[in-house]
């Protein structure tokens, strides 16, 4: 096994038939175009290009395939801080960009009005949501600033898919909802950041969208036409079609996991009984869901992804605990994060992966891994960042309504084995460390274990929701 795939990352680096400089040509194209998927293709060429500069000892690739990484990993909001350091020892003297720079645009509010503005969003919500007839009114508890609004459009064509995006510096009364409309394919209201509410409207085809303020309404008319009289006030939408999830409890039989401050509070037993909770929520909102292991025992982690597969799932979802040895500071080390699948960009999420992946991958270098871990990556890994968000911010959003210092930290991507192979969205849960005092009470406890597995079930209804 360990073999393979040393072969295929071998082959992963050695996709270099064309040169160099048509390959960074090719990927400073594609960092100019406007849409995700194809600056993600760049970020991804730009990497591979930087691993090949450092084996051939070319310096001057290197600093072009850095500058491309810290480009596009900017525009897709990855963290390159990394990168940024390592890109800083090259820079003698200034350097241009890879791209020519972005125009400068005028700030929507002036920098005296910030504090004013940031005051004015505490305050500020959406009351209401409706369609009448053509037009979508979004109704707002105040008078509307128009800075509050950015609007921006992606179109695709070839795909015929259009989408139609309003960011709206407010917050939502509610939760997530989504208000149909004939004949467009989506129309969906989420609160996508904490002062931020998204609109999506996506169609099949391209529309002659228009949109005005009115005091405390923004009215949107997308320009079609219904002979029914829509007046639907902002509620929640039915219930979207079940999906196939499989939870993977982390861990499991000879493999312990992490060991509890508290004795015998054990990392495999902790996520076996907060994953079956999960389950249980899970199959009453009507989703098919499967568990990777009905009892304590061990299950290999490349078998973990192929039962996945086998059951076609939508989605698959690891859950483990984090831990740090007695001898660091056990008080400090706390917090929920989400990892996807990704090679390692911290120190932090090295550590992590290092000791959820020690059982089966311990023979295979940390440069190996990396490559091969590019190759794979590719296809889900927008879409497993996404659940990756969703899921970290349910989780939060529950356990920070009961419970006081519940601490983000945050979305990360990280080199799991565990999730290697997963042909659908896949992520890895850290919910907590056991090695904390605080947190290891906690994860004991089965109140919270429900609230968390409540959590984690209402970021996985999110992501259906926003990704049906």
């Amino acid at each position: 096994m360990i073999l393979r795939l040393l072969l295929l990352a071998f082959l992963c680096l050695n996709l270099y038939g064309v040169s160099n400089s048509d390959l960074l040509k090719r990927a400073d194209t594609a960092l100019k175009s406007g849409k995700k998927n194809t600056v993600f293709m760049a970020y991804n060429s730009y990497k591979n290009l930087y691993l090949k500069a450092l084996i051939d000892g070319d310096t001057t690739l290197q600093k072009k395939a850095l500058q491309g990484i810290v480009a596009s990993g900017k525009k897709l909001h990855i963290d390159v801080g990394d990168y940024q350091k390592k890109l800083s020892k090259y820079q003698t003297h200034t350097v241009k960009p890879v791209i020519p720079p972005a125009k400068v645009v005028k700030p929507a509010v002036k920098p005296t009005n910030i504090k004013k503005k940031i005051t004015m969003i505490r305050t500020h919500s959406i009351t209401k949501a409706q369609w009448k007839g053509s037009e979508l009114i979004i109704t707002f508890s105040k008078k509307l600033d128009k800075n509050r609004v950015n609007y921006f459009k992606l179109e695709d064509a070839g795909k015929k898919n259009y989408r139609y995006i309003f960011d709206m510096h407010t917050s939502l009364l509610e939760k997530n909802y989504n208000l149909r409309k004939t004949p467009l394919k989506r129309v969906s209201l989420s609160q996508y950041k904490k002062n931020t509410v998204r609109l999506v409207i996506q169609s099949n085809t391209k529309l002659p969208l228009r949109f005005y303020y009115e005091g405390r309404k923004l009215v949107i008319k997308p320009g079609i036409h219904s002979n029914i009289h829509q007046n639907v006030a902002l509620k929640p939408s039915p219930r979207h079609s079940k999906k196939t999830i499989v939870i993977d409890p982390g861990h499991g039989g000879k493999d312990s996991g992490a060991i509890g401050y508290q004795k015998r509070v054990y990392e495999k037993e902790v996520v076996f009984r907060i994953s079956k909770e999960l389950v249980a929520i899970l199959r009453k909102k009507g989703h098919k869901v499967h568990l990777t292991r009905t009892r304590d025992r061990f299950v290999k982690l490349h078998k973990r992804t192929e039962y996945a597969n086998k059951k076609q799932a939508d989605i698959f979802i690891s859950v483990h605990a984090n831990a740090i040895p007695r001898s660091g500071k056990i008080h400090q080390a706390y917090g929920l994060e989400t990892y996807f699948l990704s090679p390692a960009n911290s120190k932090r999420a090295a550590r992590v992966a290092a000791k959820e992946n020690i059982r089966d991958m311990d023979s295979m270098n940390r440069f190996g891994k990396d490559s091969f871990l590019n190759f794979l990556n590719r296809e889900k890994i927008l879409a497993s960042n996404k659940l990756a968000i969703d899921i970290q911010q349910g989780m939060l959003r529950m356990l920070r309504s009961h419970y006081a210092k519940v601490k983000d930290g945050g979305v990360r991507k990280g080199p799991f084995w565990v999730l290697v192979g997963a042909q659908m969205p896949a992520v890895l849960v850290e919910v907590g460390f056991v090695s904390n005092p605080m947190e290891a009470k906690r994860l004991a406890n089965r109140t919270y274990q429900k609230r968390l597995a409540q959590g984690l079930a209402e970021g996985i209804e999110r992501y259906f929701l926003k990704n049906p």
